[in-house]
């Protein structure tokens, strides 16, 4: 790979604006080139992708809790609260 091509990780903090449309245009080029030749990263972008997309179709739906996980929950959390509260 030439050293004047972007890096792998140039790429992941580029992912939004990549899958968003919001990069320049030589920046997008040169993601585009850089995932031409980067077979884990074109990986990842697909895996981002896919995350991206379940998260956005789970975002609206409600989920009932068990009330046994519902109570453990709050167990815990009241737990930590009591053990950061100066003494």
């Amino acid at each position: 790979m030439k050293n004047d091509l972007m890096k792998c990780r140039d790429c992941v903090d580029l992912l939004l604006d990549y899958l968003d449309g919001n990069l320049d245009e030589k920046t997008q080029v040169d993601l585009d080139e850089h995932f031409s030749a980067c077979p884990p990263c074109v990986n990842f972008l697909e895996t981002y992708k896919s995350s991206s997309e379940v998260t956005t179709v789970l975002r609206d739906q409600e989920v009932e809790v068990p009330a046994a996980m519902e109570e453990r929950l709050r167990s815990f959390l009241r737990e930590q609260l009591s053990a950061a509260e100066p003494k």
